[in-house]
């Protein structure tokens, strides 16, 4: 198991494996990200055996030697999802002194530690209670709408990708995004872009230009997606 982790370079660390922990493994398996997992558990760390090819540490995720062994160093991003706020603070400030360009996800139970995770140095804070209560009341509201993202979120069928242009051929740099033809070529729609300045557009125009530093949201089937990656990237 150690020398497996030892070769990863670009993985997720996510800390804890509760309700949330274990969603967030489940789509990064969907995704087919490598990810090691630091749980403290030993009950829930013994049905890890049943499962081979799940990289973990059983220790604590505060601790610095723990993350050192999880290759905080070559990881590119950290989830912790520790029950306790006070706990998800520390390994965030912990990972942040690690490594200054990890991107940082953290779960937080309550508003006021919200700041403090941020101030601690997350990139984004994810609050599972209150998102599903703003979800329970908009399939009251907007029952229809929120349905389909339902559907387009919740089966391994679609995919509702990002696409980066960092490291695409370069036939594609500085051509319209209609050149592409996405609908026609790859049965792909897109839904937004990320600009270069860090703005978000939505349903962007045919006219814009492709970029490096551009990202496209686009919705297909895992096969037209991966196709699409496929041909764009260098």
């Amino acid at each position: 198991m150690k020398s497996r982790i030892e070769k990863l370079n670009g993985h997720i660390i996510v800390c804890g494996y509760g309700r949330n922990g274990k969603q967030a493994c489940e789509q990064l398996r969907l995704h087919k990200r490598q990810f090691v997992v630091i749980e403290s558990n030993s009950d829930t760390t013994a049905h890890f055996s049943t499962d081979p090819s799940l990289l973990f540490i059983e220790g604590d995720a505060t601790r610095d030697e723990v993350l050192h062994d999880a290759g905080i160093e070559r990881a590119s991003a950290l989830i912790t999802s520790l029950p306790k706020d006070a706990d998800n603070v520390f390994v965030v400030l912990t990972a942040r002194g690690l490594n200054s360009s990890l991107k940082i996800i953290s779960r937080a139970s309550e508003d006021s530690s919200f700041s403090k995770i941020k101030r601690a140095g997350a990139d984004n804070v994810i609050m599972p209670d209150k998102i599903g209560g703003v979800h329970m009341a908009s399939l009251i509201a907007q029952p229809d709408v929120l349905e389909f993202v339902d559907v387009i979120t919740g089966k391994a069928a679609f995919d509702l990708e990002e696409i980066s242009f960092k490291n695409c051929k370069s036939e594609f740099l500085n051509q319209t995004l209609g050149s592409l033809n996405l609908p026609v070529n790859f049965g792909i729609n897109i839904l937004g872009m990320k600009s270069p300045d860090g703005g978000y557009v939505i349903n962007p125009p045919d006219q814009t230009i492709i970029s490096c530093d551009m990202k496209l949201f686009v919705l297909g089937t895992n096969e037209q997606v991966e196709r699409l990656k496929q041909t764009v990237s260098a």
